[in-house]
Formats: C-alpha cells, structure tokens, sequence
C-alpha cells in the first residue's frame, strides 16, 4: 500500500506543481488542476493512515471542483457558501481529530479555501505558499512520506513560481 500510497503522490505532485507557474489570469485551469491533485493526494492519505489529511483533501478537491464551475460562469462566491466551506472543513476535521497534531491539518484546511478562492495567480500562490508549509509541518508529523514529497516539491514550486511571475525584476 505505501508503493502505492507513493505512486499517487508522484500524479498529484504533477498535477499541483502545475498551477503555481501558471501565470493565473484563468484560474479554471489552475482548479482543475487542484482538484486533481486532491483527490490523488487524498487517496494516498487514505492508504498511509493519515485520515484527517484524505479527509480535508477530498473535501477540498469538492470545494476546488465547485468553485471550478463558479469561475466557469464568471461568478462571485456567495458568503454562505464560504461558511459552508469552512464548517464541512472544521466538522471533517473534527470527525477525524486523534491527535493534537490533527490542529495543523485543520488549520491548512482552513487555509486552503483563501487558495482557491483567489481571482489571480499571484494571490492564489501566496495563499498556497502558507497551505503548503503547513500541509508540510502536518506530514512531518504524521511520517505521511509520500505527501511529504509531494508538498516539499510544490513548496518549491509556488516559490520557483513567486520569482517568475511576482518579483519585480530591477532595471540594470
């Protein structure tokens, strides 16, 4: 189960190394890609033991597949459905919650609404910078390797990503 727990961390990576090097005008693009990345990355949760994490993953690919169709119509998220957002977060996480730890994957789930709720890349790759150092600290504690690699190189990503598209170049 870990190889494979493994093998779908390599897919999510892939698919949630993508958005942050995107420049982000689109962000379906960047959903769909997010959405793909969860439910993979959710599964390999699952196959690890670490079940807050699949939880709040294959909530958050639900969440990152609505907001998708909400953007595809050109339409703002209503309050409501934000609050809804967090509370399915705060009750998955609270239905999983073993250990002390399990506050830190509450706390990235929670962060991960602001990511795909961004209008732009730029402010899409802040927010993912924040979810992804503690989706990181979440598996450091859970000995979740195959998410650890995963989120170690999507760290990379969003920073390689924030020099590309978001730092300013000084004229010489």
């Amino acid at each position: 189960m870990k190889a494979l727990a493994f093998i779908l961390s390599i897919l999510g990576t892939v698919c949630i190394c993508i958005p942050p090097l995107l420049k982000g005008k689109n962000m379906k693009t960047i959903l769909l890609l997010v959405f793909s990345a969860n439910v993979l990355i959710a599964t390999s949760y699952l196959l690890t033991g670490a079940y807050n994490g699949a939880a709040s993953c294959f909530v958050g690919g639900a969440q990152a597949i609505i907001n998708y169709f909400f953007d595809k119509k050109g339409k703002a998220l209503p309050l409501w459905l934000i609050v809804l957002y967090a509370l399915a977060f705060i009750v998955v996480n609270l239905f999983t919650f073993g250990v002390l730890t399990d506050l830190v994957a509450m706390i990235a789930s929670l962060t991960f609404i602001m990511c795909i709720g961004q209008k732009t890349g730029k402010k899409y790759r802040v927010w993912t910078f924040i979810n992804t150092a503690l989706w990181l600290t979440y598996d450091l504690l859970k000995f979740a390797w195959g998410p650890m690699v995963t989120h170690g190189i999507q760290l990379s990503t969003v920073i390689s990503g924030v020099i590309i598209h978001d730092i300013k170049k000084k004229e010489a």
